[in-house]
């Protein structure tokens, strides 16, 4: 591909002007309509007013059309083919009202607008406009276009362009958000599902290292027991044997129920040194001592639980006694175990902490996913809600006799909570913090210096037309200055090269030459008598017949000036 074709080719994934690619017929059919409704205007502008001709209606269409047909793959000559049809009409009328009230005009901003939510540099556009303004001030030449007539077209073609090509471009932006923000939410959605899964694998380790404090101290007592009665002189050989086996292999299970927690302990992180039966008793004194205003209540008779209920237990009261202490610091705190003959309840309430909103704030959930995962595996029921005064109620129901669970089950932590706004998961980085605020600290960056460089882009060009044309303006006033000394000078009946030597380079550009009848069969010329700027000022004019001199009169400013008919 040539550079040529590099640049002026289509950007990525290009929109055609009729909506997004389709099937071809339909690619077809639209960019037939597109076509029609472009050249609508053209035809009624001839049927109604009668302007343009068939001429320039047919050529409209044969530019309209190739504009259309080459929009999909190379959208900046469609682009220019728009603006130069638009703009031509304007330079070959020579008239501002040509180029403002135009049957092409719809054209320029539609593509524009097109061109807009594609992905085209902003260089290429403004290469695309200097073409055009180049090729139109060429032609300007040679139609007699005054400076001042240029500027006007130039000026209406740089804002025809930017305001829908802004358009556009803030079109495109937007769903590129859009887009982002629903590729985000997904990436979170994602990450929480991911972190609940880590949470309940994490559960299910802690359940294993609890079982296997467990078994493991049955099996060593299974050894012990066995080891004695090999040992005991009251049996025979046979039952001896049969013990010293039983050892063996409890010992070979015991070592083995090692190296399978070994596998699901986490990373290198040693074995947790928990009681074996911890009390939750125990566990609310120590809150209490480190400032927790915590109560704890028991109804019913304990009796005797299960190991594997009682450590469900205490993780809900440490769990939620930890949230208690990280999200509503203050807050008063009750405990409340409830035991019947069947199972048992345990409730751990919370207010909202002091000089805070009532609306609780509830991050990643993984500590409660977690509670989820051991109570479910109990064979009981968790849930977590927010209550309506504010604070936090976390409650769980276990059977006395655990249920064997399968571990199937992945499905999200149940209850209100999930409902909560604050629940949305806010992964922490892990190894890369600050990544997250110093990407968004460039993209905000980036996306502030593009928008000032499109606002700059239309701005900067019109400040360069201007000081232009105040430039050549400049020029033209103070190269048509006649010095009023050499007027005096100037005698009628002098020949046309003795009056040369004292005229200046160029005539004046927009001379009063309707506030003075001229002489017939004369060619008259006009003069400034100063150089002064964005003033009125005396006009000298020369009439010359046959070669010489036989006329001159001065306008004065005064008469310049505008007449008040009221």
């Amino acid at each position: 591909m040539t550079p040529t074709k590099a640049v002026l080719s289509a950007p990525t994934d290009p929109q055609t002007l009729t909506g997004r690619p389709g099937a071809p017929g339909r690619r077809r059919a639209g960019a037939v309509a597109v076509w029609a409704a472009l050249n609508l205007p053209a035809l009624l502008f001839l049927l109604l007013s009668g302007e343009g001709g068939p001429a320039q209606l047919a050529l409209g269409a044969l530019v309209l059309g190739a504009a259309v047909s080459l929009y999909r793959t190379l959208p900046l000559v469609s682009f220019f083919l728009c603006v130069a049809l638009w703009w031509s009409v304007g330079i070959v009328q020579r008239d501002l009202g040509a180029v403002v009230v135009s049957p092409y005009l719809p054209a320029v901003f539609v593509v524009s607008f097109g061109l807009g939510k594609l992905t085209v540099r902003p260089r290429a556009v403004l290469g695309v406009v200097g073409l055009v303004v180049l090729s139109g001030s060429a032609a300007s030449v040679f139609t007699g276009l005054t400076p001042a007539m240029w500027f006007l077209l130039a000026t209406a073609l740089v804002f025809a362009c930017q305001l829908p090509w802004l358009m556009g471009r803030y079109v495109r932006q937007r769903g590129e958000l859009q887009r982002a923000g629903w590729e985000h939410a997904r990436q979170l959605e994602l990450q929480q599902s991911t972190g609940i899964a880590q949470a309940r694998l994490r559960e299910r380790t802690r359940i294993a290292e609890d079982m296997h404090d467990s078994l493991g101290h049955e099996l060593s007592l299974m050894a012990l027991r066995a080891g004695a009665l090999q040992v005991s002189p009251a049996v025979d050989d046979r039952v001896r044997d049969l013990a010293g086996e039983l050892r063996s292999n409890a010992a070979d299970a015991l070592e083995r129920l090692r190296d399978i927690i070994g596998v699901l302990r986490e990373g290198d992180a040693p074995a947790r040194m928990e009681p074996a039966l911890p009390d939750i008793g125990d566990l609310v004194d120590r809150a209490r001592d480190s400032g927790v205003r915590v109560e704890l209540e028991r109804v019913g008779d304990p009796g005797q639980l299960p190991d594997m209920t009682e450590k469900a237990l205490f993780r809900v009261v440490q769990e939620a006694l930890t949230n208690v202490v990280k999200h509503a610091p203050g807050a008063a705190v009750t405990v409340r175990l409830a035991h019947a003959p069947d199972e048992v309840t345990v409730m751990v309430r919370n207010g909202p902490a002091p000089g805070t909103s009532a609306r609780p704030a509830v991050r990643g959930r993984r500590g409660l996913a977690g509670l989820d995962e051991r109570t479910r595996l109990a064979g009981g029921e968790f849930r977590a809600v927010p209550l309506p005064g504010g604070g936090f109620e976390v409650r769980a129901r276990l059977p006395r006799t655990p249920t064997v669970v399968t571990t199937a089950g992945t499905a999200p932590v149940a209850g209100p909570y999930e409902d909560l706004a604050e629940a949305a998961v806010r992964p922490e980085p892990v190894g890369c913090a600050g990544s997250a605020e110093e990407g968004l600290a460039h993209a905000t960056a980036r996306l502030r210096r593009r928008s000032l460089s499109v606002a700059a882009l239309p701005l900067g060009l019109f400040v360069c037309l201007a000081v232009g044309m105040l430039g050549y303006y400049a020029y033209l006033c103070t190269s048509s200055v006649l010095a009023p000394r050499h007027y005096e000078r100037l005698r009628l009946g002098s020949t046309a090269p003795e009056v040369r030597t004292v005229l200046p380079d160029h005539e004046m550009s927009d001379p009063p030459s309707e506030l003075l009848p001229e002489p017939d069969g004369a060619e008259c010329r006009y003069y400034r008598a100063s150089g002064a700027l964005f003033v009125r000022v005396d006009v000298y004019r020369l009439c010359f017949v046959a070669g010489g001199l036989m006329d001159k009169h001065v306008i004065t400013a005064e008469s310049r000036a505008p007449v008040d008919r009221d």
